[in-house]
């Protein structure tokens, strides 16, 4: 099982790093988590700065797609061309999304 841990500039840390951490504990039965991101580089709300283990077209070919949140979610969701881009296959594929953190889910009234 292939797992595209998807990660966006201003991504949460907790849904990345743990998501992926713990995905990968099950490598001994054959599933494997990836950093996946639309950039070489992504960084994190508190200014962490990281190298993407897949591109985005890994979204393809994943069995699994986990979208994490962090602080340009909205931003991302209405971004039509990157959204076109995320070729996902929900016949095949699980696709799931998780946020950990009040600065994804706050109300902007």
């Amino acid at each position: 099982m292939q797992v595209a841990v998807l990660t966006f500039d201003g991504f949460n840390e907790l849904d990345s790093f743990v998501a992926a951490a713990i995905i990968n504990r099950l490598s001994p039965h054959g599933w494997t988590a990836h950093i996946t991101a639309p950039t070489e580089t992504v960084m994190s709300l508190n200014g962490v700065l990281i190298h993407r283990q897949r591109p985005l077209d890994f979204v393809e070919e994943a069995d699994a797609v986990l979208i994490g949140s962090g602080i340009r979610t909205r931003e991302i969701a209405a971004d039509a061309a990157l959204l076109a881009r995320l070729r996902l296959d929900p016949a095949r594929q699980l696709i799931a999304a998780q946020c950990s953190e009040r600065c994804c889910w706050r109300s902007s009234g």
